[in-house]
């Protein structure tokens, strides 16, 4: 699936706020609902056929998505896990120059993306391998 990232809005269709139940009718697949870690409040929803995690808060809102390989993840005009980490790093960077980076991720909180390449740490040229579009504030409530 294709999913055009709007920054601090949500992907396609699927913007943040909306229900659980809103998501799962939109995505039109039964998805596998799981917490990912013992710290997590709610469980996430995985939706293996679009290659989409969505993430929702203590009301059961919307408020991040994860994509990777089959989605399209298009953010600016670029499929974000199409690039390698570096090239997702100069593209996240030239629309947020505060970025915070990593060894394997780049978070942009003035658009409310990010991506994580686990094996950037050593070499810079590994492809990405998840993208997240995810509402403002989420990385001060959930890291």
């Amino acid at each position: 699936m294709n999913f055009e990232v709007q920054p601090n809005v949500g992907a396609g269709k699927l913007l943040f706020g909306m229900s659980r139940d809103t998501v799962r009718q939109l995505l039109d697949e039964k998805p596998q609902s799981f917490k990912r870690s013992a710290a997590d409040q709610t469980p996430c929803d995985h939706f293996s056929r679009a290659g989409v995690f969505a993430y929702f808060n203590d009301e059961d809102a919307l408020e991040a998505l994860e994509f990777s390989r089959p989605a399209l993840a298009i953010f600016d005009g670029v499929d974000l896990l199409g690039l390698t980490f570096e090239e997702a790093r100069r593209k996240l960077r030239s629309v947020d120059a505060y970025a915070e980076e990593e060894a394997d991720g780049v978070i942009a909180s003035a658009v409310g993306v990010s991506v994580y390449a686990p094996l950037a740490k050593s070499n810079v040229n590994a492809p990405v391998e998840s993208a997240v579009a995810f509402a403002p504030g989420y990385y001060g409530r959930n890291n």
